[in-house]
């Protein structure tokens, strides 16, 4: 096998594994399904707006909350 041809290999999963995009309205309603913090979901919602991610996946919306929550005042 040629190393052209384990890269078309390589690739083929990661192209298999498209990840469905969310609004972040829907984010942060299923995110108040489980965390009550609505102040704090209020505030994390305000800042994708203003930095212009409306939508993303909810893996790299679950990411951004969580450095958002641990980010010092």
């Amino acid at each position: 096998m040629s190393a052209k041809e384990s890269k078309a290999q390589e690739q083929k999963p990661v192209e298999a594994q498209k990840v469905e995009a969310i609004t972040l309205a829907e984010f942060c309603s299923r995110l108040s399904q489980t965390d009550k913090r609505v102040e704090l979901i209020g505030a994390f919602h305000h800042v994708e707006v203003k930095a212009g991610r409306i939508k993303d996946s909810e893996q790299a919306f679950a990411a951004r909350f969580g450095a958002f929550i641990n980010k010092p005042v």
